[in-house]
């Protein structure tokens, strides 16, 4: 049995014009939208922290930004970042180790464990961008709440 359609949340339907009462949740969740840009969290490394920048900065100006939401988006900044950083490191000292024997001639060779490390934080980073709309895929299926106040905030002006 399949799972059906995902449920679009209320709010989503009002901005969209799509809202139909028989189709409503009772007592659907309502989280609190970020007032203001968040700070992003110590322990993100500077590439984590400028993704932290860029989502955030994207998502409050679509009025999309939510306080619960945040330690996912900071999960998601954690694994783009781990995979920059693995697959940097991967190119500079190189993807496979090569194991000899005593007289030097090789005994066989393997792919280094980054390259595992790399392709794991890259799903799960994926996995996370699904849910934030940070895909072209995930984009095309979200329709953005119409933007009332022209104030955009950039970090990067």
């Amino acid at each position: 049995m399949g799972k059906g359609r995902k449920k679009i949340p209320t709010k989503l339907k009002e901005a969209q014009g799509t809202i139909e009462k028989s189709r409503l949740v009772e007592n659907e969740m309502q989280v609190d939208a970020c007032r203001e840009l968040p700070a992003s969290p110590v322990w993100l490394s500077e590439i984590g922290k400028s993704e932290w920048y860029k989502v955030t900065n994207q998502l409050f100006n679509l009025q999309m930004l939510h306080q619960i939401d945040l330690p996912l988006i900071a999960a998601y900044c954690n694994e783009i970042s781990l995979y920059i950083e693995t697959e940097t490191m991967l190119r500079e000292k190189g993807r496979i180790q090569v194991f000899k024997n005593i007289d030097g001639t090789v005994k066989h060779t393997q792919a280094i464990p980054y390259q595992k490390i790399a392709k794991d934080a890259l799903d799960k980073a994926l996995k996370l961008a699904v849910q934030f709309g940070l895909t072209p895929v995930a984009r095309a299926s979200i329709n953005a709440p119409k933007i009332t106040n022209n104030t955009q905030i950039n970090y990067f002006d």
